[in-house]
């Protein structure tokens, strides 16, 4: 005799087990779609199905990936739903959930602790998203959206006012590459060291030096004639190829450092983001995150269609063995010459004639991507046009 009420179970149990086969697909779907790049974006959500309901837990750096997921499961199952999703930034960091850089290079880690990887930098007077805090380490995010884990020495907090207050002021830039700020007008004493692309308040103009005020409220003095006013420095940028070439040149010799993007120590794609940024452009971090910008350049083995400025990335083509991977990028510089850092930076020749010809590198290009001269793209890259510094 057939047990109904066990049949009923097994049907119910099986539909279970479905559904909640169905909510992780669709909410693994969802993660593809809406923040495939974890770099980038936090999208930490669990789906159960636990006594008839979905339960939703984890936490999103963006209200619009709960919004939209929410929307998503009502639109696919008729079921009800219990929402527990942190959106980004956590509570306990109260109405502080932006930050300014106060070191001249920041150091921003895979993980909350100072032996995890270096992920990338950021330097002194750049304006940070902060969105949780674990002991003395903060999760922030970088006008790139790059997102790393910084030491609570390495930034000062502020509220959305304070930051909107601290962009309206008037700025000096730092433009050479390395220099000191001084204590006094004397150059007796030092309170930090300053790199290029450095923001600081403007106190006073005096004949050979800016009196400035540092992000954690500190003065002190910096020779004019190694920064700019940064109103001026906006007004006098070019957007061309020319000026990133010639700020590039200037880092001949540096040594490389995986994760870095100043002359401290520098890798290839933060070579890349920190010569445009020189400039007024900001890139993506990561080389491969970089090779989605601009307009595709057709190759052939004489480099013939290649322009200054065009950026060459490296690595794999997609076959049948996987997806296109990129590991490397460097920019082309004219007559067949790549500017790069690699061990350190320097300059290498794909011209077959020249007995320093680098096959090997060579023999590994992916793709070249143009940025100059395509309008639209240096619009949405430069530095005024950042949400970050609109704040």
């Amino acid at each position: 005799m057939i047990n109904i009420q066990k049949v009923i179970a097994i049907i119910l149990l099986t539909g279970q087990v479905i559904m909640s086969q169905n909510l992780k697909e669709l909410v693994s779907q969802f993660r593809e779609a809406e923040a495939p790049d974890k770099r980038l974006a936090i999208f930490n959500v669990n789906a159960e199905l636990i006594d008839g309901k979905v339960i939703l837990t984890g936490e999103v750096s963006d209200s619009k990936f709960k919004e939209k997921l929410l929307e998503s499961i009502k639109f696919n199952l008729t079921i009800d739903i219990e929402d527990k999703i942190i959106v980004l930034p956590e509570e306990e960091l109260g109405n502080k959930t932006y930050a300014l850089v106060k070191l001249s290079v920041c150091n921003i880690r895979s993980k909350p602790e100072h032996s995890a990887e270096l992920s990338t930098q950021s330097t002194m007077g750049t304006p940070l998203k902060v969105l949780k805090k674990q002991g003395s380490w903060y999760l922030v995010q970088t006008p790139d959206e790059y997102l790393g884990w910084v030491d609570s020495e390495g930034i000062y907090r502020f509220t959305k006012e304070e930051l909107r207050e601290w962009n309206s002021k008037e700025k000096i830039i730092f433009t050479d590459l390395y220099g000191l700020i001084y204590a006094d007008k004397t150059q007796k004493e030092t309170i930090s060291d300053v790199v290029a692309t450095n923001l600081m308040i403007l106190e006073k103009e005096e004949r050979n030096f800016y009196k400035i005020k540092l992000p954690n409220g500190n003065t002190g003095y910096v020779k004019k004639k190694q920064a700019k006013k940064f109103s001026k420095w906006l007004e006098d940028l070019t957007y061309n190829p020319e000026s990133v070439i010639e700020s590039a040149k200037k880092f001949m010799g540096f040594p490389y450092l995986w994760g870095g993007t100043s002359i401290k120590g520098i890798d290839c794609s933060g070579f890349m983001r920190t010569i445009f940024l020189i400039n007024g452009l900001i890139l993506p971090r990561d080389a491969d995150q970089q090779s989605k910008v601009g307009v595709e350049v057709p190759l052939d083995d004489d480099l013939s269609q290649l322009k200054k400025g065009d950026l060459i990335f490296f690595g794999k083509k997609a076959d049948e063995l996987g997806p296109e991977k990129i590991t490397h990028v460097g920019i082309y510089i004219g007559n067949k010459l790549l500017l790069h850092s690699s061990g350190y930076v320097k300059i290498d020749t794909f011209d077959v004639n020249n007995p320093e010809f680098n096959n090997e590198l060579f023999s590994r290009i992916v793709k070249v991507k143009r940025i100059f001269g395509q309008p639209e793209v240096v619009e949405n890259l430069k530095l005024t046009n950042n949400k970050f510094y609109q704040q």
